[in-house]
């Protein structure tokens, strides 16, 4: 069967390359192929083949000021420019102008409509935790929003343990120091082996990895070259465990952050679109974060169709 794992980097942008861009020197060797040898910064060259594509993304949408979380990820899972839907970029959460659409229009649904999708056909692999579920007044992001919409389960605490879920930290440190919660440690290679095994039971699987952003605002007490390194091993397995033929890792996000550590703010580069395998082509044609959903759901058509 066919499949897509999509995983969705929070604020990683292209910026230029220079000693404020961590992306310009990364010491790993899965960032290096993904991006077709070459460090992910502005200078990123394209890549256009069968079974890697590698290209830049519109993030500002044709709207002025910084791009923002709430309309960036409602745009790149639904394929609306809701930004210009709602006249402004907004985040961190979805505006109210852009409901309607994440709950009736969203990627997960548009999988699931398509022909000959088995039962289950897609999964958000992020895991939850109790507090999440217990919350009276949640706030829904943009994705649980989708999931909710879409009718597609979120992952708790118990799947984490089995192993069928991912820590949005890859190694759970924060399940058990902030939250307190009995999580066996993981590395980020083991947490990679449990975003395969999930992918491996779905058409389309979403992971979410908002660390990116959140070092980016300085949010969080660790050195992007620390964060860069383990997700660079968390990548370097998933490429390891994906048989080109029948997956496609695509990875993209909503807007820059963590390319310019001068500042904690957004900025309007653009950011990277990479698929890498059977699907690659499907987004050639790719020019915005509006153009992502579309791409995967007439890749998924055509895939699963010529099984």
């Amino acid at each position: 069967m066919r499949r897509i794992l999509f995983l969705f980097l929070d604020g990683v942008g292209l910026g230029p390359a220079g000693p404020a861009n961590p992306l310009s020197s990364l010491p790993g060797t899965a960032f290096r192929r993904l991006g077709g040898g070459a460090p992910w910064t502005r200078a990123l060259p394209e890549t256009t083949t069968a079974r890697h594509l590698v290209r830049p993304l519109d993030a500002t949408l044709e709207v002025d000021g910084l791009p923002q979380s709430g309309t960036g990820q409602a745009t790149l899972f639904t394929g609306v420019n809701c930004a210009e839907r709602v006249g402004r970029h907004f985040g961190p959460y979805p505006h109210s102008a852009t409901h309607d659409v994440l709950d009736h229009e969203n990627l997960f649904h548009r999988v699931q409509a398509l022909p000959s999708v088995p039962d289950e056909a897609v999964a958000f692999a992020n895991a939850f935790p109790p507090q999440f579920f217990d919350a009276s007044s949640r706030r829904w992001t943009v994705t649980t929003r989708c999931c909710a919409g879409a009718g597609v389960p979120l992952r708790d605490l118990d799947a984490l343990r089995a192993r069928r879920a991912v820590a949005a930290d890859l190694t759970a440190q924060g399940w058990r120091d902030a939250l307190q919660l009995d999580v066996s440690p993981r590395t980020p290679a083991e947490a990679a082996e449990a975003l395969v095994a999930t992918h491996r039971d779905h058409t389309l699987t979403l992971f979410e990895f908002f660390q990116t952003d959140k070092v980016g605002h300085e949010r969080i007490d660790l050195p992007p070259s620390v964060l860069l390194s383990r997700l660079d091993q968390f990548l370097r397995r998933v490429l390891e465990r994906l048989d080109p033929t029948q997956d496609t890792l695509i990875i993209t996000s909503d807007h820059g952050n963590l390319e310019d550590t001068r500042h904690t703010q957004h900025t309007r580069n653009p950011v990277p679109l990479i698929a890498y395998g059977w699907a690659a082509p499907h987004l050639a044609d790719a020019r915005t974060l509006a153009d992502v959903t579309p791409g995967i759901v007439e890749a998924l058509r055509t895939g699963l169709g010529g099984r």
